[in-house]
């Protein structure tokens, strides 16, 4: 190994690897779909690099609804020095970018659902991103409205969570771009009403 050759790089990417095939095989088959050995397949690596990481199965899945946790927090970044009307605005139309609105994503979306009922652990996680992402969205909301009130604020995003969530689960069944621009435009409705 030469003196540029950076020796963490590899085993952080083939994590990644493992993360994307447990995250590719939930949202095809479900967590019935979910083993060890179908990751380390799915991922193209040793069965024992999975087993090094992850120590089971709850251990792997866990580590896939934290990364989605993140993923979920990084959709409210945006340029700050944009006026906040705008980053509220860039940051609702981002659920309905194309990336979003395929099968397997919103396959993967549901079966992210029904794992917080399967798991006290992954129900906890799940809780605790959507509260995440509430607290996030209130955040730039009351920024582009600071004359409503805190609670207000987190009521509006609670509410726009839920229009989200709805938009992406019917979207499963082929909802069309005009209904997903209108629910979009609800969301920004609800974020700029004046009281």
């Amino acid at each position: 190994m030469d003196a540029h050759t950076e020796p963490t790089a590899q085993p952080v990417d083939r994590q990644a690897r493992i993360l994307d095939a447990t995250l590719k095989l939930l949202a095809r088959h479900g967590i019935s779909g979910v083993s060890v050995r179908a990751v380390a397949r799915e991922a193209e690596v040793a069965l024992g690099l999975v087993n090094y990481h992850y120590a089971d199965k709850t251990s792997l899945i866990r580590a896939v609804l934290h990364r989605i946790e993140e993923q979920d927090v990084a959709l409210l970044a945006v340029n700050a020095s944009l006026p906040p009307e705008k980053q509220v605005r860039l940051v609702l139309r981002r659920i309905a970018e194309p990336q979003f609105l395929t099968q397997e994503y919103l396959s993967l979306r549901l079966q992210l659902w029904a794992l917080a009922q399967a798991h006290e652990d992954f129900a906890d996680i799940n809780t605790r991103a959507q509260k995440k992402y509430r607290s996030g969205l209130a955040a730039l909301i009351r920024a582009a409205r600071p004359a409503i009130t805190r609670g207000e604020s987190n009521r509006r995003a609670a509410d726009i969570d839920v229009l989200q969530n709805g938009l992406w689960l019917t979207a499963l069944l082929g909802l069309d771009q005009p209904s997903i621009r209108r629910c979009v435009r609800r969301c920004e409705e609800i974020a700029f009403a004046d009281h």
